[in-house]
């Protein structure tokens, strides 16, 4: 006869009660921030080399998004800060997924090599010369931020041609709408079951533009 299974006690009064899942994903990020900060940390030393294997441990990280969340806003606030964190954080900065990067087009600028820079008034070149950018001028990291800039450049004009595109698509089903309910107060003629662009580009064929169209003006034509 098999052994009867033991039985738990109970935990005591007070004591850890939480799902262990979300125990172990609250240490997971504490993890993640902690070595976040540490890769990206004020230390000029260093500056253009990171350990690969904590680099694809990166990878592996940004793959779930609660890690990524993080990982995202400690590099965001280490770019703001300016040299040598800014510096730091634009290698880590490159496993970041595309559609994360539009926010980083204004902090990466100061990073972008100096030619790239526009001038124009002999004051401002001037003052860029003084820039300490400049004077820690690092062309690994500066051709990092070229490439990661250019990447959110065209996130960001692929994310405004979607934004026009579904308003282009609102806009017409709109015109359809308008459409189908002033049929369906008139009638359908022989011809309106056909819809053109054109049509919704300039509907004659409704009051809601300029001036209410009647009844009778709305046959006058059509079967001819």
């Amino acid at each position: 006869m098999p052994k009867a299974l033991p039985r738990l006690t109970p935990p005591p009064e007070g004591g850890e009660s939480r799902d262990p899942i979300s125990i172990a994903l609250e240490q997971h990020l504490h993890d993640v921030r902690q070595w976040t900060e540490w890769v990206t940390n004020g230390d000029p030393r260093g500056i253009g080399t990171m350990d690969y294997g904590i680099y694809r441990t990166f990878e592996v990280w940004v793959q779930r998004k609660e890690s990524l969340d993080v990982i995202d806003s400690i590099l965001q606030n280490r770019m703001s800060i300016g040299y040598p964190y800014s510096q730091k954080a634009i290698i880590l900065a490159q496993i970041l997924p595309s559609e994360r990067l539009i926010p980083y087009i204004k902090l990466l600028e100061p990073l972008l090599p100096p030619t790239t820079i526009k001038k124009e008034e002999e004051e401002e070149e001037e003052e860029l010369k003084n820039n300490k950018f400049l004077k820690n001028f690092n062309p690994l990291i500066s051709n990092l931020a070229k490439n990661l800039y250019d990447k959110a450049k065209l996130e960001e004009l692929n994310l405004e041609n979607l934004k026009k595109e579904k308003e282009e698509k609102l806009k017409q089903e709109e015109e359809i709408k308008k459409w189908e309910l002033w049929c369906n107060l008139y009638g359908r003629t022989c011809k309106s079951n056909w819809l053109s662009k054109s049509q919704f580009e300039n509907p004659q064929w409704t009051y809601w533009n300029w001036k209410e169209i009647s009844k009778e003006d709305w046959w006058k034509g059509r079967n001819d």
